[in-house]
């Protein structure tokens, strides 16, 4: 008799491969004030580092639909497992070249991994459950988000920033590990006489940009991603520059992140038993538009307690719609198309992570502080929300 149901045991599966993809990434921000010196380029560099990952991950996302049909969902994972590795391995050669290679290496890794988690996903999910259990594997964004900034900085202290870096290949080695039995299950019906060609390049892409609930739904999920990556980037310095030491603005940050590991999983529990995926997703960006606000309520005389219960509600809402978002647009995919679907929209999505935070950061020079670009981005996270009403009603899919 199995004690977890076989959904569960594959989305905490797939978590972990979320998490070795976004630890990795996390885990150069967290060692960069030690590494920079050695590797040779500043450490606000990191900055640099984290918008070429992601847009690098933008097309091996989109490309890689066809190696997963050709191979396997399982057998791309561990494969993304292998270049984390690598990239790692390289930035510890210490040399500018080798960060940028790095950089790329984990794009490489991360890209494809939402899409690949699709197609194993849709075989263990159902209406019933589908939102939850692709919470549950979507926390591991937060999951490896709260292990390097747990684990690694005490890594650093003690030892160095390489040992740090090692502890993160090592759970890439336990992701590789833990996938290797479920290849038989997972990887079964591949066509290994697949080619990549040009066509097939973009291809994801254009696939979801001839439906237009898809169009919309896209824009949406710019608007969220862009948005969870500001508040990730800048909420540290916003609270330093309200006063905090660092030390307390960190503290806080992790409740950020452990509220979105909590939100993903809960948002996706009220998505499949109360509210269905559309307004869930629209609850979560009114929620998320208060909280942004409400920033200009904290100070440094904040009561911990009060504070720490507004950073869990605000990463419970700007860094956990994510699971909710993509078990809808597997679930709207046609049949066997989950992977594809997965890997055109998060195209989309990952262009909102690499064009949002940056001009944020423009309109904060711009303007002179955080203010207005705090108040734009509370904003259109409002306006996304609400959009979603409307589309789900002009493109019929509230009868679907």
């Amino acid at each position: 008799m199995r004690i977890v149901p076989e959904g569960m045991m594959a989305s905490l599966a797939m978590m972990l491969t979320m998490a070795v993809g976004s630890g990795s990434i996390l885990a150069i921000a967290v060692v960069a004030p030690d590494a920079a010196k050695g590797v040779g380029i500043p450490a606000t560099a990191v900055g640099l580092f984290t918008g070429t990952v992601y847009f690098v991950g933008m097309f091996t996302g989109s490309i890689c639909t066809i190696y997963i049909s050709r191979f396997g969902p399982v057998r791309v994972l561990q494969v993304t497992a292998i270049f984390a590795i690598v990239g790692l391995l390289a930035f510890m050669l210490s040399t500018p070249f080798f960060a940028l290679l790095c950089a790329i290496l984990l794009g490489i890794a991360y890209g494809p991994i939402n899409p690949a988690n699709a197609s194993v996903m849709m075989v263990v999910t159902n209406d019933q459950n589908r939102s939850f259990l692709f919470s549950v594997k979507q926390s591991g964004v937060t999951v490896g988000g709260a292990f390097s900034a747990l684990i690694l900085p005490p890594i650093v202290v003690l030892w160095n920033w390489e040992i740090a870096l090692i502890a993160v290949i090592g759970l890439a080695v336990l992701s590789i590990i833990i996938l290797q039995p479920m290849y038989p299950k997972y990887d079964r019906g591949t066509n290994l006489s697949l080619r990549l060609s040009p066509v097939s390049l973009l291809q994801p892409v254009v696939s979801v940009m001839k439906v237009g609930f898809v169009r919309g739904f896209s824009v949406v999920g710019f608007t969220y991603a862009g948005v969870q990556i500001c508040i990730a980037s800048y909420f540290v310095v916003f609270l330093v520059e309200q006063g905090f030491d660092l030390i307390s603005a960190g503290t806080c940050f992790v409740f950020v992140n452990l509220g979105g590991i909590i939100g993903r999983i809960c948002w996706g529990i009220v998505a499949d038993k109360w509210l269905n995926p559309k307004y869930t997703l629209l609850v979560i960006g009114v929620i998320s538009f208060v909280f942004i606000l409400a920033l200009f309520m904290i100070t440094e005389s904040t009561p911990r307690l009060i504070l720490y219960m507004y950073a869990l509600i605000l990463g419970g809402t700007t860094h956990s719609w994510n699971g909710v978002y993509l078990s809808e647009i597997a679930n709207r995919a046609p049949g066997g198309k989950a992977a594809e679907w997965t890997g055109g929209i998060q195209f989309i999505f990952y262009g909102g992570v690499a064009v949002m935070p940056p001009l944020f950061g423009i309109a904060i020079w711009l303007t002179g502080g955080f203010t207005v670009p705090t108040i734009i981005i509370a904003v259109i996270t409002l306006v996304a929300g609400l959009y979603l009403k409307r589309l789900y009603r002009v493109t019929g899919m509230d009868q679907q």
